[in-house]
């Protein structure tokens, strides 16, 4: 290498350390035994560790979350073994616990005989832009007036459930009586009455229950699983948690339910598992009016 080749060379050494010193993205140089050699300035503020601190031991003990060390790792022995990094994001722990959403653009380090000898992590915090992903799933999938799950969300998880294998059972609720107290009160009440009956659904269910509003006053229960005796007691205990009067600014309001039950096996049709409770729900509305209940409209 000629003198001019030299001074072009150390000069463009000097700029690259001169950038990952000055740069906003967090970088991070891991050794061939997966330790830290070095963290860029960025990478200190936002996590505080220092260089000096955590030089020499593994990344997966320092930075990795704690559920992804097992994959930070084998991500970083095939890169290392291979020579070939991809992209990859991940949560990185800060000394206090804290932790950040990381995008990383990953390369590998070679030696003069080509070898890999380390992986260099070229890093952006993501963390705002997920949480506001995730915000804006959020409300594409939730009822605006109760925080239920909506009818697209309902739709997507019994057609996931049906899909697994499992089956799934239907409870379609329709609200008794709540149209004469939303004429006679208003809406205001009107969508009180709506919010706590959607509180309600919420009490008598369990986690793995998903409750959605599907429009006007018609909520639907998910279960997953075709089970009928235990759909005949879910049954049992959401018209048992509706039948109390509510509350309201125009004194106490009594709604009922009617409730129409469908259980559909693995590969059943989403729609038609919801229209069959659907129907059933009809029915069961229909004999209560047969029987003389007021509220049964």
């Amino acid at each position: 290498m000629d003198e001019r080749t030299c001074e072009v060379h150390d000069a463009v050494g000097c700029l690259g350390t001169a950038i990952v010193a000055t740069t906003t993205a967090l970088v991070c140089v891991i050794g061939e035994r997966g330790e830290i050699v070095l963290l860029n300035p960025a990478l200190e503020r936002a996590t505080g560790w220092s260089t000096a601190e955590v030089a020499g031991r593994p990344f997966v003990d320092v930075l990795a979350v704690p559920h992804e060390r097992h994959l930070a790792a084998d991500a970083i022995a095939r890169a290392l073994a291979t020579g070939d990094a991809p992209p990859q994001e991940g949560d990185w722990l800060d000394r206090w616990g804290g932790h950040r959403r990381v995008a990383m653009q990953n390369s590998v380090l070679r030696d003069a005989r080509g070898r890999p000898r380390a992986m260099v992590c070229v890093g952006a915090d993501v963390s705002a832009q997920r949480a506001a992903e995730a915000l804006l799933r959020e409300r594409a999938e939730s009822d605006v007036l109760t925080g239920l799950r909506n009818r697209a969300a309902l739709l997507r998880a019994l057609e996931e459930g049906l899909a697994c294998g499992a089956g799934a059972t239907v409870l379609f609720c329709d609200l008794d009586g709540f149209k004469a107290a939303n004429d006679t009160h208003g809406h205001h009440v009107g969508d009180a009455l709506l919010r706590d009956v959607a509180r309600r659904l919420l009490d008598a269910t369990t986690p793995q229950d998903l409750v959605a509003r599907y429009g006007g006053d018609e909520f639907v229960v998910l279960r997953p699983g075709a089970d009928e005796a235990g759909a005949s007691a879910l049954r049992d205990r959401l018209e048992a948690a509706l039948e109390p009067p509510h509350a309201t600014t125009h004194g106490l309001v009594r709604l009922g339910a009617s409730i129409g039950v469908a259980i559909g096996g693995a590969g059943a049709a989403a729609e038609e598992l919801l229209a069959a409770a659907d129907r059933h729900m009809y029915g069961v509305k229909t004999h209560r009016r047969r029987r003389g209940d007021r509220r049964a409209a």
